[in-house]
């Protein structure tokens, strides 16, 4: 294809835009020029500021300069570009695109001058903030890594998490006090620690207020690490997830892709899940891509998100599944103003059929679902808004989907060899996609053991249907194995979600003398509502085969989550297991 072709699709676009997103759209183009002799592989994803550009799926092993593009080129270019425009409102306090610029650039001087080089790390503690921002685009500038740890640790998990990332300096919030100070007597005596007042301490303000607001000038490649994310250590000592430049912004072109409402400078999104997790960090980078407006909250507060939704118009929010579940229990919900929310990100953890279409049904806008996992930097897969409009209009059954992969993304099904099941058979979910992290941090074996020629092993029980859609029936670790059936948890709990009684539930085997396993049900009940063992046992009948239905009840007042949302089987399987001959993880 000659260079002239090549550019109509361009100058149609610019054709169709206002005077001053043309200008800064031909800027944009023309600063990538140098990409064209990739143009008979290159998929072209655009925005109208600075574009992604990414080639065929990449393994773990990214080799060679793929795109120029760092994660901070995009707050430099809206900083230099629309330097007034709105970037981040926290605690009453609002930010421009240029300010926040400025502000990181100044603190990653700092960084340098505390000796912090590159692919070094500096790890972060506390609840979201601007300082996150500030960190995560100062780290990238001088191609340092951010470390952003769980604030809800105990100090000796913590205090793990440093030592292992090999953390040359700490960022401690407010609130973080009492927890820096039992974790200074466990981590490296040399390690700098900067804090938002602590005594003791550089104080981030007056401190980095003595450093130059210009750019560092240094050379980053786009396949060196940006920020480094522990997973939960649910079955073992947490690892460190690394990602780089490029997998979090293929990430932020993939999420573009699968929506149908694409952000523009100006744009406004509540960010509410926590930093630590990726869906924190991913949201952040793919808004500040855009150059939209992000209302951050420190922590999640459901009558505030509504609050925020109404007061300042916003147009697109991620939450996992208990934040959409809280939300909707909030009193005189259906008669709040969300007309001008577009789009509803959504994942991290399952959802009940039930719950979603009362989302739906409330919110009156687009709904996203988004599948992947830590070790994918986030989303592969997404049931996409179209796909929830199909499930609406006749197909109910898509809504028990995940979806179908997202641009650059693919998805298996595989059995314990690695070999590819039959369409509708149960097998191991392997997603590849630029996305997928580069490695577990000073963890070569089990990074190869969770990375097949670039496939990342979920640890998920699924299968796929004849048009590409993905099923998740559950962690095969959470598979009951009851009479010598293979039973599937989630299946269970989708059916008891439906009973009236049930606002939350969870589903585990526990040692059963004949069976082997048995299947006991966990529920939270709604308010007021009452539920026997004998009356559960009817309602699965009618929903589920026989030898799937639980015979044991518990009544609880909530269920253990990990920040994330997900439900935490292990804590409410030990008791019934820790004197078993065998354990399950």
């Amino acid at each position: 294809m000659s260079l002239s072709l090549m550019f109509i699709p361009l100058l149609l676009k610019i054709a169709s835009r206002g005077l001053k997103q043309s200008a800064l759209f031909i800027v944009s183009v023309a600063r990538f020029g140098n990409f064209w002799h990739y143009k008979c592989n290159a998929r072209w994803i655009d925005t109208w500021g600075p574009h992604h550009q990414t080639l065929e799926p990449q393994n773990s092993l990214i080799t060679g300069p793929i795109t120029t593009m760092l994660v901070h080129h995009y707050l430099e270019y809206y900083g230099r570009n629309m330097p007034d425009l709105h970037c981040l409102s926290s605690e009453g306090a609002t930010y421009s695109y240029g300010e926040v610029n400025a502000r990181a650039n100044r603190l990653a001087h700092g960084l340098l001058s505390l000796g912090v080089d590159a692919g070094e790390r500096v790890g972060i503690l506390g609840e979201n903030d601007l300082a996150h921002l500030l960190l995560y685009m100062a780290t990238s500038k001088i191609g340092a890594v951010s470390v952003s740890l769980n604030y809800r640790l105990a100090p000796a998990e913590l205090a793990y998490i440093i030592d292992d990332a090999n953390c040359r300096a700490l960022l401690a919030l407010d609130g973080m006090g009492d927890t820096l100070g039992e974790l200074r007597s466990q981590v490296d005596s040399n390690i700098s620690v900067i804090s938002q007042g602590f005594e003791n301490t550089l104080i981030l303000d007056t401190w980095s207020a003595n450093f130059p607001a210009t750019n560092p000038e240094r050379e980053i490649s786009p396949n060196s690490a940006f920020v480094q994310l522990y997973t939960s250590g649910t079955t073992g000592n947490p690892k460190g997830v690394v990602s780089s430049h490029f997998n979090m912004l293929s990430l932020a072109a993939m999420n573009t892709a699968a929506t149908p409402h694409r952000p523009s400078p100006g744009y406004s999104t509540i960010l509410c899940a926590p930093m630590f997790h990726i869906g924190g960090t991913g949201s952040i980078v793919y808004n500040v891509s855009h150059g939209m407006h992000t209302l951050m909250h420190r922590v999640f507060d459901p009558a505030r998100i509504v609050d925020d939704i109404e007061t300042h118009g916003v147009n697109n929010i991620f939450m996992v599944p208990a934040m959409i579940m809280a939300v909707l229990q909030l009193p005189n919900i259906e008669q709040r103003d969300f007309s001008k929310l577009k789009q509803v990100f959504y994942g991290a953890s399952p959802i009940s059929e039930s719950v979603l279409r009362r989302a739906l049904d409330i919110f009156q806008c687009d709904f996203i679902q988004m599948y992947g996992m830590t070790e994918t930097t986030g989303t592969v897969v997404n049931l996409t808004a179209d796909d929830h409009r199909k499930a609406l209009d006749g197909r109910p059954e898509l809504l028990r989907s995940c979806g179908r992969p997202s641009v650059g993304g693919k998805a298996k099904v595989v059995d314990s060899a690695g070999a590819e099941v039959p369409t509708g058979d149960i097998g191991e979910i392997w997603l590849h996609s630029d996305t997928n992290m580069l490695s577990y941090y000073n963890l070569p074996e089990a990074t190869a053991a969770n990375l097949t020629d670039g496939w990342v092993h979920t640890g998920d029980a699924g299968y796929m249907d004849e048009e590409g859609y993905l099923y998740l029936k559950d962690r095969m670790k959470d598979m009951v194995v009851s009479g010598g059936e293979n039973i599937y948890p989630v299946e269970v709990e989708n059916a008891l979600a439906k009973h009236e009684a049930v606002q939350d539930v969870a589903v585990i085997g526990v040692p059963d003398e004949k069976f082997g396993e048995a299947l006991l049900a966990f529920v939270v009940l709604a308010e007021d509502a009452s539920l026997e063992a004998e009356e559960m046992v009817a309602f699965c009948r009618e929903h589920i085969a026989g030898y799937k239905i639980p015979r044991k009840l518990e009544i609880v007042e909530e269920l253990p989550r990990n920040p994330s949302g997900k439900i935490l089987k292990k804590i409410l399987r030990e008791p019934y297991w820790a004197d078993a001959g065998r354990g399950i993880g």
